[in-house]
C-alpha cells in the first residue's frame, strides 16, 4: 500500500526513536493487525521485547508509538 506520511507521524518517528524501516517492516509484516475504532486498523510487531504499535485510517497514518505493556494488548487479539 502507498501510506500517506503526515509531517505528524514523522515528528513521532523522530521523537520516538523508531526508524523508518522498521515502521515500514511492521506495516509490511506485521504480527498481527486487527480493526480498531473508528475503522481503523492497529497493526502490531514485537521489537526487542517491547510492542510497536501503528494506527492507520485507509492509507493514511495515525499515529505509532513503542509499549512494554504487551499483556494489554494481547487480549484484544482473538
Amino acid at each position: 500500500m502507498n501510506w500517506r506520511w503526515t509531517d505528524h507521524i514523522v515528528l513521532q518517528l523522530k521523537e520516538r526513536n523508531l526508524s523508518r524501516e522498521l515502521f515500514e517492516d511492521a506495516l509490511k509484516n506485521p504480527d498481527y493487525a486487527l480493526l480498531g475504532s473508528k475503522n481503523r486498523t492497529v497493526y502490531h510487531k514485537l521489537v526487542s521485547g517491547k510492542l510497536l504499535r501503528i494506527i492507520t485510517e485507509g492509507d493514511l497514518l495515525i499515529t505509532a508509538y513503542i509499549t512494554d505493556k504487551i499483556s494489554k494488548y494481547a487480549k484484544e487479539v482473538k
